[in-house]
């Protein structure tokens, strides 16, 4: 069951929505869909009522049979006569049969970035954070800077890097200057 149907059903409550419009950068941490909690969706709106929503899903609960985990993007059309559409998953990998490598996830080369210019649009997961899963949503003109900032962070924390140049990576990604976290990154692991 997606975001969709259990944001239709009530069971996910406005309040476990993040609004995120086109163009804008968020990053937020979200818990398992199948587990509910917190937040538990992202929902981009776009022109003639369509809309993204974004999830966490986890191999865990009622999605302990899924395929894949990561996080999923769906595009939402609510006028579309139900069974022709109404909500399109956007597959990270096309070309698996059956949407079994349907999620974003940093540790598969080819499903890292989910980006849609003419929407403005790019997700990328981020790191797990307790029992939640990070994304970023930002414009698909950040998208690929955002994303190399992302992998330069993670590169610092799989070498053990800690202290004050880690932490001024971090503030500088947490305000959204992808620049200037790659610049500290570079300087730290050392022009990698």
């Amino acid at each position: 069951m997606s975001s969709f149907t259990k944001i239709r059903l009530k069971w996910i409550h406005p309040d476990q929505v993040v609004m995120v419009n086109p163009g804008e950068t968020c990053y937020a941490f979200l818990h398992p869909l199948s587990q509910g909690g917190g937040s538990l969706a992202i929902k981009i709106p776009l022109e003639g009522g369509r809309y993204y929503l974004v999830e966490n899903r986890q191999r865990t609960g009622a999605d302990s049979i899924l395929p894949d985990s990561g996080i999923l993007v769906l595009k939402v059309n609510p006028d579309a006569v139900e069974g022709t559409g109404t909500v399109k998953v956007m597959d990270a990998d096309p070309s698996s049969p059956f949407f079994t490598h349907a999620t974003y996830r940093l540790d598969r080369s080819n499903r890292k970035l989910f980006v849609y210019r003419t929407n403005n649009v790019a997700v990328i997961p981020l790191w797990p954070g307790e029992d939640k899963q990070g994304v970023l949503v930002t414009s698909a003109q950040k998208g690929e800077q955002a994303l190399r900032a992302v992998l330069m962070v993670q590169k610092m924390w799989q070498e053990g890097q800690r202290g004050q140049p880690m932490d001024r990576c971090m503030e500088a990604f947490k305000q959204f200057h992808f620049e200037r976290c790659i610049r500290i990154a570079r300087r730290v692991l050392g022009g990698n």
